[in-house]
């Protein structure tokens, strides 16, 4: 086979892949400026979200974390810690001591984070894991959370979820010891509001050094470290499903194979 002929099967098979609306729900950025994403399949873009090259995976993922040169995945069941190889090949699973369902991963250097359903934060940093159980420990003082993201850097780690009102609400913490309410108000055409979308991804973009919250309604709102400047943006997809900072901009994914770089 020519090398010519390769490059057309590799772009054909990049299309259809597109074309039958697979949504990528996470992802993390590569050495080379580029970013590895994963939903049904794992997809290798280049740094203007163009897919290079992608391979089915065994199981769906919904998260993923790179922690030092170790990459880290959970699937939709949520049950297990899956490790993967640079080709998205399963190495090892690991049963973490929880309640609940994990449903996300984030990383900050070889420190490695993730949260449940049941309102549990999980910390590692290479000697086992610590949980916290966010509502026990605040039981009277917070309501009680389904926590459906998490992230980590510059110093700090947040995490967001679903009250039992169907309220989002966000924390933080320095640590991961003791979390304190991040208010999620913007204003909005002069008019103070209050953020109201299903949290699905929380990101933290390093160059920018602030966090983003990401829901439904192709929703996002920035989070920087004035509690009094976030700002919220639409995006014309049904949700926002993960954004991914890289080095020159960030690749934001979403609903019905919707994806678009934004360049710093």
């Amino acid at each position: 086979m020519s090398a010519r002929l390769r490059i057309l099967i590799l772009i054909l098979s990049a299309s259809c892949l597109t074309a039958r609306g697979q949504d990528f729900r996470t992802g993390v950025p590569t050495v080379d400026g580029g970013y590895l994403v994963a939903g049904e399949y794992l997809a290798w873009m280049d740094a203007e979200g163009n897919v290079l090259r992608n391979r089915p995976l065994e199981r769906p993922l919904v998260s993923m974390a790179a922690a030092g040169e170790r990459l880290f995945a959970l699937d939709a069941e949520g049950r297990e810690l899956i490790e993967l190889d640079p080709e998205g090949r399963v190495v090892s699973c690991e049963t973490l001591p929880v309640r609940g369902r994990l449903r996300a991963l984030a990383a900050d250097g070889n420190v490695l984070w993730a949260v449940t359903d049941a309102g549990e934060i999980l910390r590692c940093a290479g000697s086992g894991w610590t949980v916290l159980d966010f509502n026990a420990q605040y039981a009277g003082y917070y309501l009680s959370m389904d926590f459906r993201a998490v992230a980590a850097g510059g110093g700090s780690v947040m995490v967001a979820g679903v009250r039992p009102d169907g309220m989002p609400a966000a924390f933080t913490s320095s640590r991961g010891t003791v979390w304190s309410e991040r208010i999620l108000d913007y204003t909005e055409q002069g008019q103070s509001r209050v953020f109201s979308a299903v949290p699905m991804d929380l990101s933290y973009d390093p160059v920018q050094d602030r966090f983003y919250l990401l829901g439904d309604g192709g929703s996002q709102l920035a989070l920087p470290g004035c509690s009094h400047c976030n700002s919220l943006m639409h995006y014309p997809a049904d949700t926002l499903l993960a954004r991914i900072p890289g080095p020159a901009g960030s690749l934001l994914l979403g609903s019905d194979g919707f994806r678009r770089v934004e360049n710093r």
